[in-house]
């Protein structure tokens, strides 16, 4: 049998920078001496050099008991690989269905100046994080409600600037399903969201477009040097 022993490769050679991935082959030897009892002998570097010793059979209680602890592990490996695997495929669901990161702006005739003044909207999934030109949000909780739909649980707040024309977005304490975004991706380059109104996702929400590279770099130089003047 291939065995790791920690002391046993220190105590050969301390200076080896490997010790703890080093192995040993050794042998067993094991004779049942009774019904309860069993002799064993085992070598070391490949050498016996200590004379068997005698073990006996633990009480049943004590066999029941690992017995019980190994179903239980079991059970529990299963559970966590089970959960990883959920998670994993959770997250691959919110990675197709949620639009990729970046500055968004309504389709119109000033679509070219709204994203230049990157003043409607900014995505930020990978920072947990929406920002539009009346609300800054904080995401909480995501879930895919379709493969192409994903409902957000957010903590949104006013922005200062905001037109009188601003919406206001609710408490998701105060909502239904406790969600008060969503967003619909039509492609890749193309999304539709919504704002919770009455407890419900009502209207034809706001077509918001992926705006330019140009843009894209121009608020990625922005967001750094802002993040250099607050630290």
């Amino acid at each position: 049998m291939v065995c790791d022993d920690y002391n046993l490769a220190q105590n050969l050679n301390p200076r080896d920078p490997n010790w703890d991935s080093r192995q040993f082959n050794e042998i067993m030897f094991i004779k049942q001496l009774d019904a309860a009892a069993i002799s064993v002998q085992k070598s070391l570097n490949g050498k016996l050099k200590d004379p068997p010793w005698r073990a006996a059979y633990c009480p049943l209680s004590t066999q029941r008991a690992l017995a019980e602890a190994r179903v239980r592990a079991e059970a529990e490996a299963k559970q966590k690989a089970e959960e990883a695997k959920r998670k994993a495929e959770e997250e691959l669901a919110l990675k197709s269905a949620h639009p990729q990161d970046g500055v968004y702006a309504a389709l119109g005739a000033d679509f070219e100046d709204r994203c230049a003044k990157l003043s409607d909207t900014v995505v930020a999934f990978a920072k947990k994080s929406i920002v539009t030109a009346s609300n800054k949000c904080d995401i909480r909780r995501m879930r895919v409600q379709l493969p192409d739909t994903v409902r957000i649980n957010a903590t949104c707040t006013l922005q200062a600037a905001s037109g009188p024309d601003a919406v206001s977005v609710r408490d998701p304490s105060t909502t239904p399903d406790r969600e008060n975004l969503m967003f619909k991706k039509i492609d890749d380059k193309t999304v539709v969201l919504w704002i919770i109104k009455d407890g419900r996702f009502t209207g034809d929400g706001r077509k918001l477009s992926y705006c330019s590279d140009q843009v894209q770099r121009a608020y990625a130089v922005q967001h750094r040097a802002g993040k250099q003047t607050r630290n």
